[in-house]
């Protein structure tokens, strides 16, 4: 791996930490046009522990690969729903000037349409990035939980 310039490490991870904060306004704000810029032609979603800290019996239904199916995915599962995401602690390893990996701690909390609880979660986004002509995308999505509550 050649060395980085540190000025283009810092840029870098400042962008890739912009991106991951469009993600979530965008979810949150109903914004599937630019929630759908934020992912590559050819990104994958792993959202099968988005309900519980194991992988849905039918995990293969949670994962979604190109950034159309992956924004209408988010959108199908939250567009009747109140949510609020929250990410932090952005632990971004830039691999060259145009590839990163990163590790995101999050909070989420989902109201149903009446406004009851429906969930509270803390856990982790395991990503991969690419620089594209456009900026930085995500390639690879993939959500853990350390601890969930449905209900309540």
């Amino acid at each position: 791996m050649s060395v980085i310039d540190p000025v283009t490490r810092l840029i870098a991870i400042e962008e890739i930490k912009q991106l991951k904060a469009r993600y979530f306004r965008c979810m949150d704000t109903k914004d599937y046009t630019g929630l759908r810029a934020v992912f590559a032609d050819d990104a994958v979603f792993d959202a099968s522990c988005s309900l519980s800290i194991e992988p849905a019996e039918d995990a293969e239904n949670w994962t979604h690969a190109g950034g159309d199916a992956i924004a209408a995915f988010v959108e199908a599962a939250v567009a009747p729903l109140r949510t609020v995401h929250h990410g932090h602690c952005h632990e971004i390893e830039l691999l060259s000037e145009s590839e990163a990996r990163g590790v995101i701690a999050m909070e989420d909390q989902i109201w149903d349409a009446d406004g009851k609880p429906f969930l509270h979660g803390m856990g982790h986004y395991h990503e991969t990035y690419r620089k594209e002509a456009g900026g930085w995308k995500i390639v690879t999505s993939r959500i853990s939980r350390l601890h969930v509550i449905v209900g309540e």
